[in-house]
C-alpha cells in the first residue's frame, strides 16, 4: 500500500477508490465514501503520491502531498472537454453525532443527522446567497476536519442525505466545458474550529487572499469612519409604493435629512453609514459629512431593463434604469444564445417582468462612467453596489465580451478597486470570499437568504410583530444553537458585515436585543432600514440598540477574531476572543448564568472584558 506520511498523519488510497487518513496523535482513522470512479497508476515519488482517476471516461491526474500549512493537499489536473460534472474526491464518511460546518452566511453548524435542516443540495462557491466561503467540514468529538477549495469559480458544495446523515462533497464544473486549470483541495485537522480556521486563514494569506481593513484604510482613508458605524437606510414613506407599483399615500412624516441627523447626534449615534436609495442633495450630503458620517448611495450594475419592455414597465423603474441605452450590447449571453435574466420589475399590467443580466465585463466600464460624475456633483464618500459580489458567478457567451466565471470575478474585483481608488468606501450585497480583498462592507452576510422573511428583497421597511414573525427567525436565523462565526474567524478584520435591509436589526422590534447580542459577540455593527415615520416611532428603541452594540464593535472593529467557543452544554453561553485582547461573552438563555470565574451574566446580556496576560 502506497502512502504519504509525516510526523502528524498518514494518508493513502483505499480499495474503495477514495482516501483514508490516520492521525498519529490518537490513531483516529478517517475514511471517504466509496467512489464509482476508478483509481490507477499510483506512484510515490519525492514526497508526492500521484495517480489517475477516471470518472465516466474523463481522466483526472491527481497529486497528493503534505504541505506546511494544513494536513493534506490534493491537486487535480486534466485535459480536454468535460462530460458534465466530475465528483471526486468523495465525501468523508459521517457518523451519528458529527456536527456539520457550513458556509451559510457567516456560518452554521448542526448535527448531520438532523435531516430536517433545510440545507440546500447544491451550494455554488463564491456566492453569498449560498456558500460564502470555500470552506466546510465537520466536528467529531474533539476532532475538527475542514475542507478548503483553492479556487471555487467552477465548483459546487453538494449535500446529500445518505444512510440518514448529511454527506458533503465538492462537485467540479467545467470552465466553458473544459477542465481549464489546476484545481486543489486542502484538508485541515485540528482539535477546535478556531484552530482549524486559523490554518485555513494562513493558507488563504499565502495565496494573497488576506487584506485587512487597516491595509485597505491606507488606500482609502475614509474607511476609518466605517468602524463601529451603524448602517442606516432611511426611506420616505412612499419609497416602497413607488418601487412596487402601489398607490402613493399622503406623506405622514417628511424625510427631513438634517432633522434626523441632528437627532442621531443628540442621542449619541455618532458613527453612521448613511445610505440612500434615491440619493441625497449636494447640500444634505455636505451636512451629513460635517457630522462625520459616511454618506452612500445605492447602485447596481447587474440588472438592465430591455428596451422592448420600456412601454410595459412602471415609469419610476424606467427612469431608474439608466443603462438601458446600452442594451443589448452589455447583456450577458447564455450558452444557447439567450439573454441572461435578472430581477423582475412591476409592469403596468400588474405582472412582474424579467430584466436582463449585465455581463460583469461591461459593468466595470459603466461604473467608471457613471460613478465619478455623481460623486463630483453630490460629494458622496461611499457607494453600495447591489447583487454582483453576492450572486452566483456566471459565464458569458456574448461575442463582444465572453467571460468565464473567473473572468467575471476579476472584473467584479476591478470594479470594487476602482471605487476604492477614487476614495469611496465600497459596499456589496452579501459578499463572498473571492472578493473579500476589495470590498469594505457587505449587507446580508449576517442574514442568510435561506432564513429571511418571504420576499425580503422587496420588503425593506416591513415590520414583523407577534404572530407575524417568520418561524425561520427563531428556528434558524437567530438561533445560537446553530449559528457560528465561521466567516468572522477568517475575515473579521478584513471587512465589516451587516444584516440585510429586508432583514434589518429593526425589522422585528421585540427581537432587536437578540440581534444585538449576535452583533456584540461577532463584532459586527447593526443595520437599520426604516421610513421617516418609523424613525419617529422607533428612534428611542434604535438608539438603545445602537448603544448596546457600539462599545464592542468599536473595540473589535480592526481586530482579528481568534477564537469562538461555547461555554455551556446547551450552547446558549458563547464567547469570542479577539487579537487585541478583547473578550466578549454572550448569554443567549432566558436565565442568568454563572461563568467559570463565579461571576453572573444576566439573561440576554453580554460582557466585554480585556484578556489578562498569562
Amino acid at each position: 500500500m502506497l502512502c504519504l506520511e509525516n510526523e502528524t498523519l498518514t494518508v493513502w488510497l483505499n480499495p474503495e477508490n477514495s482516501l483514508s487518513v490516520r492521525l498519529k496523535a490518537d490513531g483516529t482513522v478517517l475514511e471517504q465514501e466509496p467512489s464509482p470512479c476508478s483509481v490507477s497508476n499510483a506512484v510515490l515519488r519525492e514526497n508526492r503520491l500521484t495517480f489517475d482517476v477516471e470518472c465516466a471516461g474523463f481522466v483526472l491526474h491527481a497529486s497528493l502531498h503534505l504541505p506546511a500549512i494544513g494536513g493534506v493537499e490534493l491537486r487535480l489536473d486534466a485535459d480536454g472537454p468535460m462530460p458534465g460534472e466530475v465528483a471526486w474526491p468523495p465525501a468523508w464518511k459521517m457518523k451519528s453525532g458529527d456536527i456539520g460546518i457550513f458556509p451559510l452566511g457567516t456560518g452554521f453548524a448542526f448535527p448531520v443527522s438532523e435531516l430536517s435542516f433545510p440545507l440546500p443540495e447544491n451550494m455554488p462557491f463564491y456566492s453569498g446567497m449560498s456558500a460564502s466561503m470555500c470552506l466546510f467540514g465537520f466536528q467529531r468529538a474533539s476532532l475538527c476536519v475542514l475542507t478548503g477549495i483553492e479556487c471555487g469559480f467552477d465548483a459546487v458544495l453538494r449535500n446529500t442525505p445518505e444512510n440518514g446523515l448529511f454527506h458533503s462533497r465538492v462537485v467540479w464544473q467545467g470552465e466553458k466545458g473544459e477542465w481549464g486549470y489546476s484545481r486543489a483541495i486542502r484538508w485541515f485537522f485540528s482539535d477546535t474550529l478556531s484552530r482549524g480556521t486559523a490554518q485555513y486563514r494562513a493558507w488563504r494569506d499565502s495565496l494573497g487572499g488576506i487584506v485587512t481593513l487597516k491595509q485597505k484604510m491606507k488606500h482609502t482613508p475614509e474607511l476609518e469612519k466605517l468602524i463601529g458605524a451603524a448602517d442606516l437606510w432611511l426611506w420616505d414613506d412612499n419609497n416602497m409604493n413607488r418601487l412596487y407599483a402601489r398607490p402613493e399615500e399622503p406623506e405622514k412624516t417628511p424625510r427631513n435629512v438634517r432633522k434626523i441627523a441632528g437627532e442621531l447626534e443628540s442621542m449619541g449615534m455618532d458613527r453612521i453609514l448613511w445610505n440612500s436609495f434615491e440619493g441625497e442633495t449636494p447640500e444634505d450630503c455636505a451636512f451629513l459629512k460635517s457630522k462625520g458620517f459616511l454618506v452612500g448611495k445605492y447602485d447596481i450594475y447587474r440588472d438592465v431593463l430591455p428596451k422592448p419592455e420600456i412601454d410595459q414597465i412602471i415609469p419610476y423603474r424606467v427612469k431608474r434604469s439608466v443603462n438601458t441605452k446600452y442594451w443589448p450590447g452589455i447583456v450577458r449571453m447564455e450558452r444557447d444564445g439567450q439573454y441572461g435574466k435578472a430581477w423582475r420589475l412591476h409592469g403596468l399590467d400588474g405582472k412582474l417582468h424579467f430584466q436582463n443580466a449585465v455581463c460583469d465585463i461591461p459593468a466595470l466600464k459603466l461604473t467608471m462612467e457613471n460613478v465619478p460624475p455623481d460623486v463630483e456633483r453630490v460629494g458622496y464618500n461611499s457607494r453600495f453596489i447591489d447583487v454582483q459580489a453576492g450572486s452566483t458567478l456566471q459565464e458569458c457567451y456574448h461575442p463582444m465580451h465572453p467571460a468565464t466565471r473567473s473572468d467575471s470575478l476579476r472584473y467584479i474585483n476591478n470594479q470594487l478597486r476602482f471605487l476604492a481608488d477614487i476614495g469611496l468606501v465600497c459596499g456589496v450585497e452579501v459578499g463572498c470570499e473571492a472578493a473579500v480583498g476589495t470590498f469594505h462592507f457587505s449587507e446580508g452576510m449576517m442574514s442568510p437568504s435561506l432564513f429571511r422573511a418571504e420576499d425580503a428583497g422587496r420588503r425593506m421597511t416591513t415590520v414583523y410583530c407577534g404572530e407575524e414573525i417568520p418561524e425561520s427567525f427563531s428556528r434558524y436565523m437567530l438561533n445560537p444553537k446553530y449559528r457560528i462565526p465561521l466567516w468572522e474567524l477568517v475575515y473579521h478584520d478584513c471587512v465589516v458585515s451587516y444584516w440585510y435591509w429586508g432583514d434589518s436589526s429593526n425589522c422585528c422590534p421585540e427581537l432587536m436585543p437578540l440581534r444585538d447580542l449576535f452583533d456584540v459577540l461577532y463584532g459586527e455593527p447593526p443595520l437599520y432600514s426604516l421610513t421617516a415615520t418609523q424613525w419617529e416611532e422607533r428612534k428611542e428603541e434604535i438608539a438603545a440598540s445602537y448603544h448596546r452594540v457600539a462599545p464592542a464593535v468599536r473595540a473589535t472593529g480592526f481586530a482579528r477574531m481568534l477564537s469562538f467557543e461555547s461555554l455551556s452544554q446547551d450552547r446558549l453561553v458563547q464567547r469570542t476572543t479577539f487579537e487585541n485582547g478583547v473578550v466578549v461573552t454572550a448569554n443567549f438563555s432566558g436565565e442568568d448564568r454563572v461563568l467559570e470565574d463565579g461571576s453572573v451574566i444576566k439573561a440576554f446580556h453580554s460582557r466585554l472584558t480585556l484578556k489578562q496576560e498569562d
